[in-house]
């Protein structure tokens, strides 16, 4: 899974997998304020705001489903990123397809909008009180933490800086559904764990 700008659902096999990354949505937001730096990630998503995305209604199925199939998915290649692969892409795909309806999908789509829900509520729990505040309040409290550090490369604290704040002037994603806000956080603990183990393996 990843972290990174997350795409929509797209032709493509690396959009696909890259849409898989149920946990994508802030690997550096869930840790901030429990340590000076970011938490360890991909580059680019260490100062991202969840993207927006199709909110669904959330079942814990589907929740189940996400977290059984992202293993799996993460295993996918479809060639390398300089020289693209059409025929690697397109095994993939069906073999993307073939994990998401084995955990209960109808489709990637189903896949993808199941996804960016648990993304856009993961973005805004604060992992301390386990409470959803919303995107802003952690990419402030990221902020502080990224500035404070004083064992940061001064480049790499420059640009980490920018990062936050390009995304806090993104501005505050529209807040999900209460029911959704409820089971993400009911499945927190999972769902951190599986981003933490994701991350482990980058």
């Amino acid at each position: 899974m990843t972290i990174h700008s997350r795409t929509l659902l797209a032709a493509s096999l690396s959009a696909t997998l890259a849409a898989a990354a149920i946990l994508s949505a802030a690997p550096a937001l869930a840790q901030a304020g429990t340590a000076a730096k970011p938490a360890a990630g991909p580059p680019a998503a260490k100062a991202e705001a969840p993207e927006a995305g199709k909110e669904i209604a959330l079942t814990q199925g589907q929740i189940d489903g996400l977290l059984v199939a992202q293993p799996e998915l993460a295993k996918l290649t479809g060639g390398a990123p300089d020289k693209p692969d059409p025929k690697a892409e397109a095994q993939a795909q069906g073999q993307a397809e073939a994990i998401v309806k084995r955990n209960g999908f109808a489709s990637l789509e189903e896949f993808q909008d199941a996804s960016d829900t648990v993304d856009a509520v993961l973005g805004g729990i604060d992992p301390e009180t386990k409470n959803y505040v919303g995107a802003t309040p952690l990419l402030k409290k990221q902020l502080a933490a990224v500035q404070a550090d004083k064992a940061m490369p001064a480049q790499e604290k420059a640009e980490t800086v920018k990062e936050i704040k390009e995304a806090l002037a993104a501005g505050e994603p529209a807040k999900p559904s209460e029911a959704n806000i409820a089971l993400v956080t009911k499945n927190y603990a999972r769902l951190s764990a599986a981003m933490g183990d994701g991350q482990d393996k980058e």
